[in-house]
């Protein structure tokens, strides 16, 4: 692993919680002091109860619960988080050193480490998948200047738009900027206005952006007049205060004083993306594999569905568990996301940082009509929130049994200290089997204890959770290795929208593998037979996972 920011320090965190071991290399002495990325989205929060730090990051976080575009001083577009089917309707306004110091602990606590002042030199060989000989080779340079020739059977380069991995590997990084620039700082601020809420304000001298954070700072990020060639030179642009204070001044709400910045930069904006993230045994992860616009806070949320993605299956895949092509399915499913957000991000950009008064015109009127509408107070929220993203056309919906490639929708399950979400039981090391059924008879009962003794005891990738509204009915022992959820709200039922039984196969990134309305465990049995996963012997199989608990 090349880079120990965020994504690469939660795909290390996420491989050691499978049992692999992997090296973690950073040219840095030490994590980002500066807060960078500041946004995290619902389903970044739902993915990291796999690491178990969930409410950690919501604990040092400022949650906002709506997002507002002001133009010319009159509000065009309103919309909630709470209006998302999710625990966390909310974004959080998080620094990413905080995130980033999260992580690093995580990765420690399951015997993992960072090798600071380590430098990639070269790469010597990418590695050929089809191979299991043909590892990947790298030269680095350690802080006193010996070197190392490393053998891995993965290469993931984590480090950032600037990529030395995917530079070395000759993977193009095509895109472009958007011709202007942009002023970001962490300041605090004096002003009247709500802080739990993003703000956009609107001008003809371009916008600013309002992100509420921890300990009353505020993220600021406004356009400039200067250009992208104003960057090209020796001599960039500096960012100052009183250069903040001017364009808030000019492009703000009004009646705002900005002080104690902790963090001040003028930069311009880019959308790239790798043209491949798989290269023999070479990956690319978060910034090395695409670059977008801030607008949005996707980048980062992005980075960490990718290693949510990746980390299961190359941890199956070194098990033995699963063939080397499952890696394929990394490249399909998160390119075709890549892509989309990239799509999403750049037109969002273009429509937020029009000046032209034609253009300004047309998106205040557009925008007023489009805001009572669904599109905008229910699907925008979770477009933002990452809850419509799927994989393979698959339709992400808020409620019903989901399509393979989707979400599974959120809902409230018991705990020892009240409710949970349901998210805390599919994320994780394994796959999750979810068998929802009403009432328990003799008939099922059988199914459950055939698919028990038959077919779990070679599973060492999946765990069954059986969810009933009906636990006092059960008059037999439940199976041994299938534990059961007393749906006490009907909460699982209703999110579902299951009147009598369900069957919803999870992977351990919280995707849908296969659905049904009915229960068929045999489907089960032949989806990780399509997939070519392995089948243990009985006596081989260790049940027991690496056990998260949230801080």
């Amino acid at each position: 692993m090349i880079g120990a920011g965020p994504v690469g320090m939660a795909t290390a965190a996420l491989l050691r919680l499978q049992g692999i071991a992997v090296r973690v290399i950073e040219k840095n002495d030490a994590p980002t002091p500066f807060s960078k990325a500041v946004g995290v989205h619902a389903r970044t929060l739902e993915s990291m109860h796999a690491l178990g730090v969930t409410e950690q990051l919501l604990s040092q976080g400022h949650p906002m619960h709506s997002f507002r575009l002001v133009d010319s001083g009159q509000t065009i577009m309103r919309a909630k988080f709470t209006n998302i089917s999710s625990a966390y309707s909310f974004v959080v306004g998080l620094p990413q050193s905080c995130t980033e110091r999260t992580l690093l602990a995580r990765l420690i606590s399951l015997g993992g480490r960072v090798e600071w002042n380590t430098r990639l030199v070269s790469i010597a060989q990418l590695g050929d998948r089809n191979d299991a000989t043909q590892a990947a080779q790298v030269h680095l340079q350690h802080a006193d200047g010996s070197e190392e020739l490393v053998s891995c059977n993965w290469l993931i380069g984590a480090d950032g738009s600037r990529s030395a991995v995917r530079e070395m590997a000759g993977i193009e990084f095509p895109g472009g900027d958007y011709g202007k620039s942009f002023i970001l700082g962490d300041v605090k601020v004096e002003w009247a206005g709500p802080k739990y809420e993003l703000q956009f304000f609107l001008s003809k001298h371009g916008y600013l952006l309002l992100v509420p954070m921890p300990n009353g700072l505020h993220r600021i990020i406004a356009q400039t007049d200067k250009v992208y060639e104003d960057f090209q030179g020796d001599e960039k642009p500096k960012a100052t205060l009183a250069e903040l204070q001017a364009i808030v001044d000019r492009q703000g709400p009004g009646n705002m004083r900005v002080h104690s910045p902790e963090w001040l930069t003028c930069a311009p904006f880019y959308h790239r993306r790798a043209d491949t993230c798989l290269k023999g045994r070479t990956l690319l992860v978060g910034d090395a594999f695409h670059l977008f616009s801030p607008l949005g806070a996707q980048g980062l949320n992005t980075g960490f569905q990718d290693a949510f993605n990746l980390a299961w299956k190359l941890a199956y895949i070194e098990k033995g568990w699963a063939p080397v092509g499952l890696v394929d399915s990394y490249r399909r499913e998160r390119e075709a996301i890549a892509k989309l957000i990239a799509t999403i991000t750049s037109k969002t950009t273009d429509y937020i940082t029009a000046t032209a008064w034609h253009r300004r015109l047309m998106r205040r009127l557009m925008t007023r009509w489009y805001n009572p509408t669904p599109k905008v107070q229910e699907q925008l929220p979770r477009l933002l929130a990452g809850l419509m993203q799927a994989y393979d056309g698959a339709q992400a919906s808020p409620k019903g049994v989901p399509q393979a490639g989707a979400r599974v929708p959120h809902a409230w399950v018991p705990d020892v200290l009240g409710y949970k979400p349901l998210a805390s039981q599919i994320h994780g090391t394994q796959f999750t089997l979810l068998l929802i059924v009403n009432r328990l008879d003799a008939q099922t009962m059988q199914q459950l204890q055939a698919f028990s003794s038959q077919h779990l005891p070679h599973m060492p990738y999946l765990r069954v959770k059986l969810v009933t509204r009906e636990v006092e009915a059960i008059e037999q022992a439940i199976p041994a290795g299938i534990d059961v959820i007393e749906d006490r709200l009907s909460s699982v039922f209703e999110a579902f929208d299951v009147t009598e039984r369900a069957l919803v196969l999870v992977r351990p990134d919280g995707v849908t593998a296969l659905s049904a309305h009915d229960w068929s465990l045999d489907a089960v049995s032949a989806y990780f037979n399509k997939a070519q996963f392995a089948t243990l012997p009985a006596k081989t199989v260790a049940r027991e996972e690496l056990v998260c608990h949230d801080a």
